[in-house]
Order: C-alpha cells, then sequence, then structure tokens
C-alpha cells in the first residue's frame, strides 16, 4: 500500500515537471529571457532548471547561473520556439532532457563540456563537441587553439578564451587566434574551484589580467574568486556578466568605460578594495547586488537605475552623486552604508524602495527632489537625520519609513498629507511644519506627531518685516538729501 501510495504521488507531479512550470525569471544582457524552476536552500545544494527561453538572438549562449543559481538542466520543451540559429551550451551543464529543443529551429548546437544528453534531443541538428568521444564520436569537434598559456574556443560568434594560466602572473589575452577575433572571456574561465561543500578554493596565481581592444563581454563567474588585483579594461568592453568578478577581494580598481551597457547580478559582490566607482549613463541595466558588500567603497557616482541590493553594506561609502539618469531606486539600494552623509534624489525618481537608506546611521542631508512615493522602512533607523523637507509630490509613505530616527525633530510638509499608516514615524518625536492650508489634513493623518501651521505665516511676516526695513531706509536717505540743500542754499 505504501509503495501504492508513493508511486500515485510520483505520477501526481510529472506533469508538473514536464509542463516546465517555472517560479522566477531572468532576462540577460541580450534581451533573452529565462524561465527556471529553483531548488535547495543554499550552497552546495541549490541549482535551477532552464523551463522556458524567449530570445531574438542569432546565437544563443545559455547561461551557466541564473540569479547566483547553479543551471544544471535544460528541462523538456524550455527552447519550443526559439529562433535561434545556434545554440551554444555551457560547460557546468548537466543535462538536456529529451524534447529540451522540441521546436527550436537552431541548426546547430555546441556543447562546451560532458552534459548529459536525454534520447534523441539533438537529433537532426548538427552537434559541435569539445570532446568527440562516447556517443559524440561522430560530432563535429569544436577548435580549441592555445597561445602565449591561454586556450580559446573557435565559436560562431568569434573566439573565447576558456582558460589557462598567466606569465608571471600577468594573465594576457589575444585580440586574435587563427584570424578570429576574440570577443569574450568565458563563463568559470578563471574562477576559483567550487568545492563539495559549497565553499571556493580561490585562484591565487594571476596578479594582472589584460583584455584586447575589440572584446565585448566578460561571461558569468569568469574570474570568480579570483586574486588578481589589476585589470586592463578595452573601450569595447559591453558586458561584464553575473558574478563576472565577486569576491575578488584584491582588485583594486575597474574602469567603467563608456561603451559599457551591462553589469550583471552581483558581478562585483565582494570586491572589497574597490575604493571609486563612477558608472556612466551608458550602462543600461545594472543588476540586482552587483556591488552588494563592497566595503572599501569610499565615492560613486552613478547614472543609471540602481536595483535592489546595488551598494548594500558598502560600509565606507561616504559621497554618493546621483545623475539625471537615475529614475528608480530599488529595495536596499544603500542599505547598511554607514558612513553615507548626503544624498540628493534626481528628479525623475518617483520611487525610493523599500530599506533603500535603511539604518545609513550617518545621513544627515536628504532632498527627495520630485518623489511620489516612499517604500517601506526606507529611512529607518537613520540616527542623524535632524530634519526632512516632504515635497508636494509624495503621496504615500510606507510603514516604518522613517521610523526610530531618533534625533528627527522637524519635518517641513510642502503639501497634504500623503498616505500613511501610524509606523512611519514610530519613536519619532518630530514636530511636522505644514501651510496652514493643510494643517487638517496633517492633524487628522495617522502620524501621530505635533503638527503646527506654520510655512508660509513665517516667510510673509519676514517679508512685511523686509518692507518696514527698506520703507525706513528710503526715509533716512531722503531726510539727508534734504538736509544737504538747506546746507548748500
Amino acid at each position: 500500500m505504501r509503495r501504492l501510495f508513493v508511486l500515485f504521488l510520483a505520477l501526481l507531479f510529472v506533469p508538473l515537471a514536464i509542463s516546465g512550470s517555472s517560479d522566477a525569471t531572468e532576462t540577460d544582457s541580450d534581451g533573452t529571457t529565462y524561465e527556471y524552476v529553483t531548488h535547495g536552500s543554499g550552497h552546495p545544494d541549490y541549482y535551477c532548471e532552464i523551463a522556458g527561453v524567449k530570445t531574438s538572438s542569432e546565437v544563443l549562449h545559455l547561461p551557466s547561473v541564473l540569479e547566483g543559481y547553479d543551471v544544471h538542466t535544460i528541462l523538456s520543451g524550455a527552447l519550443d520556439g526559439c529562433g535561434s540559429t545556434v545554440v551554444i551550451v555551457p560547460g557546468n551543464l548537466e543535462e538536456i532532457q529529451s524534447g529540451a529543443f522540441a521546436g527550436c529551429s537552431a541548426t546547430d548546437v555546441y556543447l562546451m563540456g560532458d552534459t548529459v544528453v536525454g534520447g534523441g534531443a539533438l537529433d537532426g541538428f548538427r552537434v559541435h563537441a569539445v570532446r568527440t568521444d562516447g556517443q559524440w564520436s561522430s560530432a563535429e569537434r569544436i577548435e580549441v587553439v592555445s597561445q602565449g598559456g591561454v586556450d580559446y574556443a573557435l565559436l560562431p560568434d568569434g573566439a573565447t578564451a576558456i582558460g589557462g594560466v598567466p606569465v608571471d602572473g600577468r594573465l594576457e589575452i589575444a585580440g586574435y587566434v587563427d584570424g578570429f577575433a576574440v570577443t569574450s572571456v568565458g563563463d568559470y574561465a578563471f574562477a576559483g574551484e567550487m568545492q563539495a561543500d559549497g565553499t571556493v578554493e580561490r585562484r591565487s596565481d594571476i596578479g594582472k589580467v589584460v583584455l584586447p581592444e575589440g572584446l565585448v563581454s566578460i561571461g558569468q563567474r569568469a574570474f570568480y574568486y579570483n586574486d588578481l588585483s589589476e585589470v586592463s579594461v578595452p573601450g569595447s568592453l559591453e558586458y561584464v556578466r553575473d558574478e563576472a568578478f565577486r569576491a575578488c577581494t584584491h582588485l583594486g580598481g575597474f574602469l567603467f568605460t563608456e561603451n559599457l551597457a551591462y553589469i550583471g547580478f552581483e558581478a562585483f559582490r565582494d570586491c572589497h578594495s574597490l575604493t571609486a566607482v563612477d558608472i556612466p549613463g551608458s550602462v543600461e541595466r545594472l543588476c540586482d547586488g552587483a556591488f552588494y558588500i563592497c566595503q572599501g567603497i569610499t565615492t560613486l557616482r552613478v547614472d543609471t537605475d540602481l536595483p535592489a541590493r546595488a551598494f548594500g553594506y558598502c560600509t565606507s561609502l561616504v559621497d554618493v552623486t546621483l545623475g539625471d539618469g537615475v529614475e528608480g531606486i530599488g529595495s536596499g539600494a544603500f542599505y547598511r552604508c554607514e558612513l553615507l552623509r548626503s544624498v540628493e534624489i534626481p528628479g525623475g525618481v518617483s520611487e525610493i524602495g523599500a530599506e533603500s537608506f535603511r539604518d545609513c546611521v550617518s545621513l544627515s542631508h536628504v532632498d527627495l527632489g520630485q518623489t511620489e512615493s516612499i517604500g517601506r522602512a526606507a529611512f529607518r533607523g537613520c540616527l542623524s537625520l535632524t530634519e526632512i523637507d516632504i515635497p508636494e509630490t509624495v503621496s504615500s509613505m510606507g510603514g516604518y519609513s522613517f521610523a526610530d530616527c531618533m534625533k528627527l525633530r522637524d519635518v517641513y510638509a510642502y503639501g497634504k498629507a500623503p498616505g500613511g499608516g501610524d509606523t512611519v514615524f514610530l519613536n519619532d518625536t518630530a514636530t511636522v511644519h505644514c501651510r496652514p492650508a493643510d494643517l487638517d489634513s496633517w492633524s487628522s493623518s495617522a502620524f501621530g506627531l505635533e503638527v503646527v501651521g506654520d510655512i508660509g505665516s513665517g516667510t510673509s511676516l519676514f517679508l512685511y518685516l523686509g518692507l518696514i526695513l527698506v520703507a525706513v531706509a528710503g526715509a533716512f536717505v531722503a531726510l539727508y538729501i534734504v538736509r544737504n540743500r538747506k546746507d548748500r542754499t
């Protein structure tokens, strides 16, 4: 009976697996969108399976990782409707299920590793493989060329560096090999080695990396957990993909050139030796956690939207300049940047994400620009904030958005009270200063603060006193002129 029950459960869940149901999506730098199913709760247990692909790329490079999850499997039906001509399968992929390529119009499939392929999955395709033994004895061999200690795979869209060793600590990637332009550094090419327990054995033999002009892409985890300290970046570089330099703790600087368009998920996470970051407006997409826990960064200039956790835990960050290209600030973007003192929100930002500046304990000045919505706990625990201006554009404030700002004394409101509950200013003892016309709105709000309608009246009083002073001064001048005339006569 127990066996029958287990069999029943297995049959019940088989359709879900076959249908390729997914619980997450990610859009790659070329616009390709992946639907994927995640498994496990942490290293070394978690991984994902690709359930669907939507792309317009002629040459499709399947990913090695999706938002930190190692890609293990391409599920049946995942590439149905894919219009790519060539599909390149990364070396770490473990399995391609039968039917994964059904409905895919590709003619060529390139296997960069020892991926297990389900029965008939690649029937009808021209198969190219790095290894041509076993089941792929009839496949066309992918040519690998060694030059200057570096190995390059020759692929339809150019040569890619896939590994090798430095010469006296210097790793120099060639611009051309065998007539092929070197366009990329491949996934995991010079990464540390993942261990069975989920830790990574760092790669320590590379000090300086020289990348050639013409190189377009640095692949996923290309220099993951590497002790390199210097990278010569070409102006042609467009893509720094997911976790490319994660935990390169000795990397002292990186030139973000004007051609750069994409910085991937946690691309520079834990790069503790970075001190100054200047991200130009050419960057169309900065992904989640790109500079998460970069504890050495002191100055930042950025001119593109800030995603979730972009600079979270950058505990040395002091000076931030947000350019006009910034139109969004994601959740936790500056979470616990403990030395950050001042921030001016550009006019194009309408929403400040949840916990975006939470526990920025040195933050004493905030210009909210034309913000419309302030997320949950966005400024919670900003202990140095003594006053804040709420522009009339603000229509909503999330729970705890200014809670535990213990030194907050004055809130200057230039419009009606935004929507928000009784936790917005939790544990604060501030006074709201508003215009007399907005006094009822703020007094009847749920914020629970003292409210005075003194904005505008004070300005009128000062103007009135100023006019009196001008009049008195004018009278003295007139009296002086009259007396001078009398003296002359």
